[in-house]
């Protein structure tokens, strides 16, 4: 038996061994401390978009044997209302306010079983990480993805679709996103069909109404993004119409989007005529004139327009050539006519009133008609004489124009061949008589042609009497 010093003794050495110890473990830890990389980031709970009486419904399995089955009806209840209106649409979360989990690579997703990615891309466009939802979706239905990746049968390949055109639609992509739906309800098994026709009912009917919305709220309104957005919105609701015919929202909407449709296109078409746009002016017209739906007397004052664009442009034109004249650059002047000329030529007789096209060759005629006048004016008879030819094509039945552009053309070609013909003598008398023919022959078949192009005989008198005498001065006959 221990007397009473001994266990004093021992005592002592317990509590010494315990300091010891403890020691130690301040120095060297017998065990690692947790990395930060090993503590469990906070769980995101996947952000509910289905009413209260479902939150509890049970997560989508396709109809694989490992899984339960009926799964599409609940799938599809349970995505569907991720299409609210924008005045419901939830806000994102901060990314610097929780951790997301992270995705997978791309190779360990493809390589997963179809089934695995239909509850993946689930998963993740619940927690509204659409790019990455569109991106697992669009490598499962690809072609050349391994083949324990892609869908099994029309159920999952259907399920796949429908999250891929719901997640495209989140970002924004509406013709992908409804592709990508229309291309579920084909996939889908025919006793599935309908919920997926449902589906893109329900999808396109938000869809267009944000579209109408936005429309109405554009800061300008002439802006060409109205008539886009309304155009959109009439393409989701044409698609849905097709799939649900007896729908009245539908109809109702797209009733509402059509009305507002036509007068866009006017306001927007005035509005680049202002700006002297014309082109783009003709560009929206013409596709307004196409739509079959456009009623008949939105269509004559559309026809109106776009022949007022082509006289607004020519006339744009010729004021461009008129400020070159007057800043003495004629070939700039010149060139703007020609343009202006190829214009009306490429217009349709349908497209141009005769009003309206009188009106612009008159504005033509002028241009010309100046421009050669100028011409004649400074001596420059060669130079005059293709403006004046235009000018007196264009002229028309009027008398006045007619007789003022004739007797300036006529006037062209006589000194235009009182030189040549001096030139050509000043040929003949340096010795090169084969030249000087060659110049006459010119001569003279430039007259000629001068008949076919509005002139008469008794017109070019006197340019025909010069040359006469010059090929019986050189002795040659005409």
């Amino acid at each position: 038996m221990l007397t009473e010093e001994a266990l004093i003794f021992l005592g002592a050495l317990t509590a010494i061994g315990l300091a010891v110890l403890g020691t130690l473990e301040l120095v060297w830890p017998s065990r690692r401390n947790r990395s930060p990389r090993q503590i469990a980031a906070p769980t995101v709970a996947p952000l509910s978009v289905e009413p209260a009486s479902t939150a509890s419904t049970r997560r989508w399995r396709s109809s694989h044997p490992r899984h339960a089955a009926g799964a599409t009806p609940r799938y599809l209840k349970r995505t569907q209302p991720v299409e609210p209106s924008p005045a419901t649409t939830p806000v994102a979360l901060s990314v610097d306010a929780i951790v997301l989990p992270s995705v997978e690579p791309a190779p360990a997703v493809e390589s997963a079983p179809a089934v695995a990615s239909v509850d993946r891309c689930a998963e993740l466009y619940q927690a509204r990480r659409y790019a990455d939802a569109a991106a697992i979706a669009t490598g499962a239905l690809a072609i050349e993805a391994p083949a324990a990746a892609r869908p099994a049968d029309s159920h999952e390949a259907a399920a796949l679709w429908s999250l891929l055109g719901l997640a495209q639609r989140a970002m924004g992509d509406h013709a992908a996103a409804r592709a990508a739906l229309e291309t579920a309800i084909e996939t889908a098994p025919a006793d599935e069909r309908a919920t997926y026709e449902a589906q893109l009912a329900r999808v396109a009917l938000g869809v267009a109404h944000e579209l109408v919305v936005a429309a109405g709220t554009h800061v300008a309104p002439e802006s060409e993004r109205r008539v886009t957005d309304l155009r959109d919105a009439l393409v989701w609701l044409e698609r849905a119409q097709a799939v649900a015919p007896d729908d009245a929202e539908l109809r109702e909407l797209a009733t509402t989007a059509e009305l507002r449709l036509w007068p866009a296109y006017e306001q927007v078409v005035m509005a680049l005529v202002q700006r002297q746009e014309f082109r783009a002016a003709r560009r929206v017209l013409h596709e307004a004139l196409e739509d079959p739906r456009v009623p008949s007397a939105r269509a004559e004052t559309f026809r109106e327009l776009f022949s007022g664009t082509f006289g607004g442009e020519i006339g744009q034109l010729t004021a461009q050539a008129i400020r070159s004249m007057q800043e003495a650059r004629e070939t700039e002047a010149l060139g703007a006519l020609e343009r202006a000329e190829r214009l009306l030529e490429s217009v349709h007789e349908e497209a141009l009133p005769p009003k309206r096209r009188e009106e612009v060759d008159r504005r033509l005629w002028w241009g010309y008609d100046r421009l050669g006048r100028r011409r004649v004016e400074a001596g420059a008879f060669e130079e005059a004489i293709e403006p004046l030819v235009r000018a007196l094509r264009l002229a028309g039945p009027a008398p006045d124009r007619q007789s003022e552009t004739r007797a300036a053309l006529v006037q062209a070609f006589e000194g235009w061949t009182e030189s040549r013909a001096l030139a050509i003598r000043e040929v003949a008398d340096g010795g090169d008589r084969e030249a000087a023919m060659v110049g006459s022959d010119k001569l003279w078949t430039r007259l000629r042609a001068a008949l076919e192009e509005g002139l008469s005989e008794r017109d070019l008198a006197g340019a025909f009497a010069r040359a006469r005498r010059l090929f019986e001065e050189i002795g040659r006959r005409p």
